[in-house]
């Protein structure tokens, strides 16, 4: 079979396959729909002195918040043909989770002559096999067939951003000792919160060379080191997910959602009403010091007021809060991303404008 009848062969089990990647991977892979990588078709790609503009942030600017990342773009890269439609993912959810670590072991400069595919191929296996024994199922990918390789692992649940940095720096830390001159890319390779962060292609075609991705076979018994096509697609989608307390036992940290509570009228009592930024005469709300302390268990619960505007409120509300033994995870200048708001003064709305309207008119009137 010459090259180019095996590749379209392979190019069809992935095409074949691209409904239930595109699904696996938003269930797996995906940390936010919001923004997401997409390499240029190659005639699009702008040549300079320097660089080669290959890939953009999607969607445009002026789009974001209007278009998501769903399953039909997903479909569309696993179906492409060439490097157009080709994606990557962020590292890192706009809350701060991550739900995977990558390792990206690559060969930039194939004249670097320190630098060769054996020499990444047995750091990388090195770093998969640690991964092994620590109870992980790691994925090695051969992503490039030119020396570059992504070592990825998975998580059942998303992980504190800044755990899984942490977690992956203290994996390679070794990357001289096995003979690599730079220290492979982690993804997330920083946490910063408030920036979109990094992406990294997914598994599949890569975007310049005709090369799909291959899975390290790691069976005792395999006749072949690496899956190709459907098998390779079936190792991928058969990976196993670190359960939260493998994570923990690794000194990874599950991610908390975000409960944002106002307070006055919710934690402070705020019979006596407004009395300015720093003044809070009133005791807490009856066994709301109970409610946070569980709250805590599963969130990490956050105070957002109109007294946060100014460092006198937020340094009189922690005052406040020390004295009645009441503890919260932060007490934030500005409103927060969260997964719930509480507040004593909130309208809901039900999909009905007439009936906010009333509720908004009769607000305890």
């Amino acid at each position: 079979m010459s090259d180019d009848t095996h590749l379209e062969m392979i190019a069809a089990q992935w095409r074949q396959r691209a409904p239930e990647l595109a699904n696996w991977t938003y269930q797996r892979l995906v940390n936010r729909t919001d923004v997401w990588g997409r390499y240029l078709k190659p005639e699009s790609r702008k040549k300079s002195a320097a660089t080669m503009n290959k890939a953009v942030t999607a969607p445009f600017r002026d789009e974001r918040g209007k278009v998501f990342l769903g399953g039909t773009s997903l479909e569309k890269h696993f179906r492409a043909r060439d490097g157009g439609g080709i994606l990557g993912l962020h590292s890192v959810g706009s809350d701060g989770g991550s739900r995977w670590l990558a390792i990206d072991i690559d060969l930039h400069d194939e004249e670097h002559l320190s630098v060769t595919p054996e020499g990444n191929f047995a750091a990388a296996r090195t770093w998969f096999q640690r991964l092994q024994k620590m109870g992980f199922d790691p994925l090695l990918l051969d992503s490039n067939g030119r020396g570059g390789f992504h070592l990825w692992i998975l998580f059942a649940a998303p992980m504190a951003s800044k755990s899984v940095v942490s977690f992956g720096q203290k994996l390679v830390a070794d990357y001289r000792t096995l003979g690599l001159d730079d220290l492979p890319e982690l993804f997330p390779g920083k946490s910063r919160p408030g920036h979109y962060g990094s992406w990294l292609r997914i598994p599949g075609l890569h975007h310049t060379h005709g090369h799909y991705s291959r899975v390290w076979n790691d069976e005792p018994w395999a006749e072949e080191p690496w899956l190709e096509g459907h098998e390779a697609i079936d190792r991928i989608v058969s990976l196993i997910p670190a359960s939260a307390k493998l994570c923990r036992q690794n000194e990874l940290e599950v991610l908390k959602r975000t409960v944002c509570v106002d307070f006055d009228g919710v934690i402070h009592s705020y019979v006596s009403g407004w009395m300015g930024e720093g003044n809070i005469p009133d005791p807490p709300i009856h066994r709301v010091d109970e409610a946070i302390a569980k709250l805590r268990e599963d969130y990490r619960v956050v105070i957002y007021s109109a007294r946060c505007r100014s460092s006198v409120g937020r340094d009189a509300i922690a005052a406040w809060l020390e004295k009645h033994g009441i503890e919260v995870d932060e007490i934030c200048e500005h409103k927060p991303p969260a997964f719930v708001y509480i507040d004593d003064r909130a309208i809901p709305f039900t999909g009905n404008w007439d009936q906010c309207m009333l509720a908004i008119q009769q607000f305890r009137k």
